[in-house]
Formats: structure tokens, C-alpha cells, sequence
């Protein structure tokens, strides 16, 4: 593979920079490379978690109280909400009376 000239530098100074022109696409390959094989590690990976690995299989709903959840139907009356009973207290006892306080000098 030939390298362009690229710069307005004499065709001598120019030509010690092709080491370096080809040294750096020799690292885009390999790290090309390297970048596809780790792909490929970690999709052969995924795949094998995925395949191998049972889901597991609770039944997390298994208490839960659904029937707060349905609609209920139209043809049914509505029952009246009443207020719930509660006892009345009993009336509190009137305070004592406290005794004057003595002025003893």
C-alpha cells in the first residue's frame, strides 16, 4: 500500500513519516480485531446466561386481593354507605375544686 503525500513538505522529509502512517494503521486493525472478538465473547456469553439460566418461576400475585380491582357491574345497587356506630364517651367529671392557698408569712 502506498501512502499519499499529504503536506507541502520535500518528498524526502515527507517519507520519514511513513513508519508512522503504517504503524498506526497496523493498531486500527488489531484493535478493530480485538473489538470484534470481544464482541463475540460477550454475545456467545449472553447467549449462554439466556439458554442456560431458568426464569424463575413464584407466583408473586399469589396473595394479592384483586377483587377491589374489578369493575362492578351496573344492574347491581349501589348500597348506601353508612356512617359507622360509635359509642359516646361518658360526660368527664367536673374538676376538683383546689383549696386556696394559705398565707403563711
Amino acid at each position: 500500500m502506498s501512502f499519499m503525500d499529504f503536506s507541502s513538505w520535500p518528498r524526502d522529509q515527507e517519507q520519514s513519516f511513513v513508519v508512522y502512517e503504517q504503524r498506526t494503521k497496523e493498531s486500527q486493525s488489531k484493535a478493530f480485531m480485538m473489538g470484534i472478538v470481544a464482541a463475540v465473547i460477550v454475545f456467545v456469553a449472553a447467549l449462554g446466561i439466556y439458554a442456560g439460566v431458568e426464569p424463575d418461576k413464584r407466583d408473586l400475585s399469589n396473595g394479592m386481593n384483586m377483587s377491589n380491582l374489578t369493575k362492578k357491574s351496573k344492574t347491581e345497587p349501589a348500597k348506601a354507605a353508612e356512617p359507622p356506630k360509635t359509642e359516646q364517651p361518658a360526660p368527664a367529671a367536673a374538676p376538683a375544686e383546689t383549696p386556696p392557698a394559705s398565707d403563711k408569712k
